[in-house]
């Protein structure tokens, strides 16, 4: 394409925006991408008379993620507002065949989709979904440059395809070389034309932050690595924090082995058929690529023991726990705010239900202890507490606390356990908590009160930013 063409093919684009009836599609469908896009990106959840639905993130967009939200939504629009033009005016020409390029469709969708599909948990109608795409962090940056160019690609097509009056990706009966409007063989008068100075302007400054936006992200200088000259990170005040020695005490290498017993439980699971040790397998195996253990295998064949947590396990535990909350009859679930979402729940490695089976009997004092710890302990991936789970984590914490509770544990021997599984679920999370107290406080982990970290102002995703944001702009961590 040369430069005069491409030139005629913006002016056309612009001239669309001379009907009021482009500009009005246009607008609708920039609002519904900008929304849509939002709610990809964990801007907010939806409300629902049952609970919520949405994204949860663990960390906020970045700059050049809110340009990407932006830039996708309004290169969207124009995709759609050309589509239905060009349908419209082949409709009133009588001309036959699809009116826009499929190929530009299809790449703009892709483009605006994928790079806004790395949400965290995904609450939708009784069932919530984790998206396994951790392994894609590193490469999110040009996975958003390459929606950018499918974007662009799609406009192109659609532009190209209305501009013709033909489809460059799909059969027409009557292609017509034309285009829709005559265009001048003259230079076009660029002063005279005030809805392509508009377009032109706009387009400038669109590219202009785009590249503003690549020079910070390529040119930005990478933070200050406080390990770079060994495991010591050292204060304004000249305190020396040794960073490995936190991240022992936060994650050790070897775990926790708490008191807590799995007694009968588990085999109560089996048998009631809540739990099918060959599903949990299958899920360890194909989703997250962990072969069954020999120890895992003996807890599910009823053999009791004492609950522990690691960086091997906590997979595993997690669906346990998940299982036990979820199934377990008790008030603390059923009073939660989702339980009428909930009635068929299944996480695939059992049946699907929620508190149908009497699995764990609390007197009333265990149940008031399991109640205020559960109502006091938050989870990073979003501002919720135990008693209103909502989440993998969630449930697995609940079916931690009410299991230590019918065991007799005291409130603080469940919030220090509740810890050190929430340590190897959310390890970024605590360990910079614990970094944060040592270096403000001068408390060493084992020290800290373990309900005030659990509580929300440590363990939400809001108050998981007071360690992380004081880290990154005092040592570029």
């Amino acid at each position: 394409m040369t430069i005069d063409s491409l030139f005629h093919l913006v002016r056309h684009t612009a001239s669309l925006f001379k009907s009021r009836f482009n500009i009005a599609v246009f607008s609708i469908a920039l609002l519904f991408f900008i929304g849509l896009l939002s709610f990809f990106y964990g801007l907010f959840t939806i409300p629902m008379p049952t609970g919520v639905i949405g994204f949860y993130r663990m960390e906020p967009p970045t700059s050049f993620e809110i340009f990407y939200l932006f830039f996708s939504a309004i290169v969207s629009a124009l995709i759609i507002t050309i589509t239905i033009y060009s349908s419209r005016m082949k409709i009133a020409a009588s001309t036959t065949g699809r009116s826009t390029s499929a190929l530009g469709l299809a790449t703009g969708i892709f483009g605006a989709v994928c790079p806004a599909c790395l949400g965290i948990n995904f609450l939708a109608f009784g069932n919530v979904f984790t998206a396994q795409l951790a392994f894609l962090i590193p490469y999110i940056f040009w996975i958003q440059v390459g929606g950018i160019i499918l974007l662009s690609l799609g406009l192109y097509f659609v532009a190209q395809s209305a501009y013709r009056k033909s489809c460059l990706s799909c059969s027409s009966d009557s292609p017509t070389k034309q285009p829709l409007e005559s265009t001048p063989k003259s230079k076009s008068n660029f002063n005279n034309d005030p809805a392509l100075k508009k377009f032109t302007a706009v387009a400038l400054g669109a590219i202009i932050i785009f590249a503003y936006q690549i020079t910070t992200v390529l040119g930005e200088n990478p933070p200050p690595d406080p390990t770079s000259s060994g495991p010591n990170l050292v204060t304004t005040s000249g305190q020396t924090v040794n960073i490995d020695a936190v991240i022992e005490s936060v994650t050790p290498k070897d775990g926790f082995t708490t008191n807590v017993k799995w007694n009968d439980i588990v085999d109560k699971m089996v048998k009631a058929g809540v739990l099918d040790p060959d599903k949990l397998a299958s899920i360890l195996t194909k989703r997250y690529q962990q072969p069954m253990q020999p120890e895992w295998s003996a807890v599910l064949a009823g053999e009791d023991a004492n609950l522990t947590i690691n960086n091997d396990n906590a997979v595993f535990m997690m669906y346990v726990l998940w299982t036990l909350a979820k199934h377990n009859q008790n008030e603390i679930l059923t009073n939660s705010p989702f339980a009428k979402s909930f009635v068929k729940y299944d996480i695939g490695v059992g049946r699907p239900g929620y508190g149908d089976t009497p699995l764990l009997a609390l007197t009333p004092d265990q149940q008031a202890i399991a109640q205020k710890v559960a109502a006091n302990a938050y989870r990073p991936c979003c501002g919720n507490s135990t008693a209103a789970p909502d989440c993998s984590h969630g449930y697995s914490a609940l079916g931690l606390i009410e299991l230590m509770a019918s065991q007799g544990f005291s409130e603080s021997e469940i919030f220090a356990a509740f810890i050190q599984f929430n340590s190897f679920w959310f390890p970024e999370t605590y360990i910079k908590n614990a970094l944060y107290f040592k270096i403000t406080q001068d408390q060493d982990w084992d020290n800290v009160s373990k309900e005030l970290v659990a509580g929300p102002e440590y363990s939400t995703l809001k108050g998981s930013f007071t360690a992380k944001n004081y880290l990154k702009n005092n040592f570029g961590i």
